[in-house]
């Protein structure tokens, strides 16, 4: 599922030559690492709004918590490049779905983004063509692989499925591209899980592009420790990306969870174009 016509881009954050990718891209992914020391946290937690804040102070888990405040952080430090302005200065509003935008004032600047986190690892898909959507997945084993598709996928993608397993492939690492695809799709939408059912069904949205990653640059300390784990590319993920035909007020919706997280991901990213 490949769209030559969709073009990608790739950043490690910090990087400066952001604008200029997002400038010649369709979509870029940013890659960044979540790990933070004491001083590199309490940095983040001065950027964070009321909201945020009493979000991360309800996180019981300090790991948890430290993601959260350093994905706003390093999000709000991407968008400040892109926008020419100061991090502190980066309203991020929070659709009815969930999903993280620009505030109302800068949206006429065209910028759309999309997150997605992996243990240490966040991958931020930015357009300013329309909007997209992007999700991780760690590649491990998936019991009861079969049931999970029947209840998730529609029969056009069960038997894409079957017959990518077919040819060879590992049955889990099949059904989890198919996951981040749809995973994706709905945040590209913006319709959130209540989208899910009509995907099952088989809609798509109309102009929708996806474009598999075979692999992403990652930061070094992304990368998960865990006894065990064969990355699946040099940086030790995959990924994918994407984007459909329908007006950009309707993604400012995203669909929030997934299946547990535990090794390296694999990931997608889908986008939408605006109508003219």
């Amino acid at each position: 599922m490949n769209d030559p016509a969709l073009r990608v881009g790739f950043a490690v954050w910090p990087d400066d030559t952001l604008s200029a990718l997002v400038a010649r891209n369709e979509v870029v992914v940013c890659s960044a690492s979540l790990m933070a020391d004491a001083d590199s946290l309490a940095q983040a937690l001065t950027l964070l709004d009321s909201t945020e804040r009493e979000r991360f102070e309800r996180y019981e888990n300090k790991d948890v918590a430290r993601r959260f405040a350093m994905a706003r952080f390093r999000l709000r430090e991407m968008l400040a490049a892109l926008l020419a302005i100061t991090a502190r200065a980066v309203p991020i509003q929070i659709g009815l779905h969930g999903k993280p935008a620009l505030a109302r004032g800068l949206q006429p600047s065209g910028i759309r983004f999309s997150i997605a986190h992996c243990d240490e690892l966040m991958l931020v898909a930015v357009s300013r063509v329309g909007e997209v959507g992007i999700d991780a997945e760690p590649v491990r084993p998936i019991e009861r692989w079969a049931r999970v598709a029947d209840r998730v996928f529609s029969s056009a993608e069960r038997a894409e499925i079957g017959r990518e397993i077919a040819s060879g492939d590992e049955p889990s690492s099949v059904l989890l591209r198919f996951w981040c695809r749809g995973e994706a799709e709905l945040k590209a939408i913006g319709c959130g899980i209540s989208g899910l059912s009509a995907h099952r069904d088989g809609w798509h949205p109309p102009g929708l592009r996806i474009s598999d990653l075979p692999s992403i640059p990652c930061p070094a300390t992304s990368r998960p420790r865990v006894r065990g784990i064969r990355p699946r590319s040099r940086s030790g993920r995959c990924a994918r990306a994407t984007s459909p035909g329908c007006r950009p007020r309707r993604a400012r919706r995203g669909r929030r969870g997934s299946p547990r997280r535990a090794h390296p991901p694999r990931s997608g990213i889908r986008r939408r174009p605006w109508r003219t």
